[in-house]
């Protein structure tokens, strides 16, 4: 049996380290789609943390979904995680952060604005999570954010 032809006649062959690197290519593909199963399982701890977050809601640009939170002072932050297709349409993951304690910060009504790439044809669920200033987010799971209609 030469090179160019294996048992069964073909002229593909493949080496052992071919047969790793493809081995090592699934166990990676495999293991990266389990954790973004496990990003979205829904977290108890973060829906009960979301209860003392800042109201959010959604607004319109010209094409795209806006995420706004009213923030009670200046010190709070709002980020857009990620982006993910659902059977419905998006889901978008934002985290929120709490102002660092060792700064003053002034006692004023702040909108902070996140704009998705989420077309406005599109339904949208937005995911959330709190976390203090300094707070890891390795572990931190998302809940549902209920959103208000207008900020009043």
């Amino acid at each position: 049996m030469d090179n160019q032809t294996n048992a069964v006649g073909s002229s593909h062959s493949y080496r052992p380290k071919h047969a790793v690197l493809i081995g090592l290519g699934l166990i990676c593909m495999l293991t990266l789609s389990g954790c973004i199963q496990k990003i979205w399982e829904r977290d108890e701890d973060a829906a009960m943390r979301l209860q003392n977050a800042p109201q959010i809601m959604l607004e319109e640009d010209e094409q795209f979904h806006m995420v706004v939170m009213q923030a009670p002072s200046p010190g709070w932050s709002l980020r857009l995680d990620s982006t993910e297709r659902t059977p419905d349409g998006k889901r978008v993951f934002v985290t929120i952060r709490r102002p660092d304690p060792a700064y003053v910060y002034t006692q004023q009504i702040v909108l902070m604005r996140v704009l998705t790439r989420v077309r406005l044809d599109t339904e949208l669920e937005v995911v959330g999570r709190l976390l203090d200033f300094d707070e890891k987010t390795k572990g931190k799971g998302y809940a549902p954010i209920t959103l208000v209609d207008s900020f009043d």
